[in-house]
């Protein structure tokens, strides 16, 4: 009998050696750096906190975002974002987890045993600055606690309920009671494109179970003195008015204040009432050859639907 030849497993045995090498290459961690944030990211979660002992900003936020400290490099979180379309409003079913830095910005006490925790969340570039360019808004987020024992807990989680606002921020906030039970966050928020300003009020109902709007956008106030030299001495009147070359369009400068009451029932709660005053000419007709109108009126919004409508009175703001 002749011995095989030996060529053929030493190609078997040279075969296996490389599928091993291979296997070890593609088991290594691709690189130093994503193996270092792997760690930090498992660190994080395994020292994360399970509850807290007070309902202060900087104990509740490591409940919602592990990690999470109250410093300029550590505010970062990975809340599910969704992505926004042409007209800056959420698409339906695009959240993902996004990279961005989250930021609390109310506390607010629902019961004797729930509260939330509202925050601002900006996006982050690719390179981990925060997109917060002057047309671009904010996200709000609303994260509910339960008080369990001598602590408290994170029951639920909205990372975003709402995108509004400009220069990375949604704005002046504010917790109005309407009803003996029922509270709500009014936001206002505005800026000023090429002379024209206005600002715009939105609010949100903060139940035990979650946030949701009850007014959106609605417009308080609005300016163009700063794009038509001409408008502040013609919404002033008297002489500086005669001599000012006006512009073709029409001048406005109107100023709104917004009030919330407080209903006696907790299935009607109070109105809201939108003051305004101001000027403005006319509309359809050169600035300096209309009359000039001063502005003093009121909007009051009622509650209906979950909601507040318009129920008396007009919104005298015009749109720009």
């Amino acid at each position: 009998m002749r011995p095989l030849p030996l060529v053929g497993c030493g190609a078997a045995l040279g075969l296996a050696l490389l599928l091993a090498a291979c296997s070890r290459e593609e088991a290594s961690p691709p690189t130093a750096a994503a193996a270092g944030q792997a760690a930090a990211a498992a660190t994080a979660t395994a020292t994360a906190p399970a509850r807290s002992p007070s309902l202060r900003r900087q104990d509740l936020m490591p409940l919602a975002f592990p990690g999470w400290q109250d410093s300029d490099t550590a505010r970062v979180g990975q809340p599910a974002l969704p992505g926004l379309g042409d007209d800056s409003r959420p698409v339906a079913g695009s959240a993902k987890p996004t990279a961005a830095r989250v930021t609390p910005r109310e506390v607010v006490r629902l019961s004797d045993s729930r509260a939330v925790l509202l925050t601002e969340t900006l996006p982050l570039d690719d390179r981990g600055h925060p997109l917060d360019a002057h047309v671009a808004g904010a996200w709000l987020g609303a994260y509910v606690f339960e008080r369990q024992g001598e602590g408290w807990v994170l029951a639920q989680r909205q990372d975003a309920v709402d995108y509004l606002g400009v220069m990375g921020s949604f704005g002046d906030t504010a917790v109005h009671r309407v009803a003996p039970t029922r509270l709500v966050l009014g936001a206002t928020y505005g800026s000023c494109w090429q002379g024209y300003c206005g600002t715009w009020l939105s609010a949100w109902e903060l139940q035990r179970d979650g946030v949701r709007r009850v007014l959106d956008g609605v417009a308080l106030s609005a300016s163009n003195t700063g794009a038509q030299a001409a408008c502040e001495a013609i919404l002033a009147g008297g002489r500086r008015a005669r001599a000012a070359a006006g512009p073709r369009d029409a001048c406005f400068d109107i100023e709104g204040t917004a009030r919330f009451a407080q209903g006696l029932r907790d299935d009607a709660p109070g109105t809201l009432t939108l003051s305004f005053r101001g000027a403005r000419t006319s509309e359809g007709r050169p600035a300096a050859r209309g009359r000039v109108s001063r502005v003093d009126e009121q909007a009051v919004y009622a509650w209906q639907d979950g909601g507040y409508v318009l129920t008396r009175g007009r919104n005298p703001v015009p749109g720009f």
